[in-house]
């Protein structure tokens, strides 16, 4: 009968067991859910950010292309014969 009494407190161990465990698993889900939401919504916010610079930086283009149109074809004129001329093959 002792064996029995033995038998009982390990199932009734392992029952506890198998309780705590399960919590430790949820419990490690939510730490992980919250933490991959939070690394989103930081990369969310930096990529929102990027965009925002490059739209400004579009824009302050597009103004100087406008307030100074003969200058800019001239630029990018230069720019295109100095990147053909690297890229040429003359020997």
């Amino acid at each position: 009968m002792a064996a029995d009494a033995e038998y009982e407190t390990l199932r009734k161990e392992l029952d506890q067991l198998r309780s705590d465990l399960g919590t430790l698993t949820q419990t490690l889900k939510g730490i992980a859910t919250d933490e991959g939401s939070a690394a989103y919504d930081k990369v969310r916010q930096s990529a929102q950010k990027a965009q925002a610079q490059a739209s400004q930086a579009i824009g302050a283009v597009g103004t100087e292309i406008g307030e100074r149109p003969f200058t800019s074809m001239v630029t990018a004129f230069s720019i295109g014969l100095v990147i053909g001329m690297l890229f040429s093959h003359r020997s």
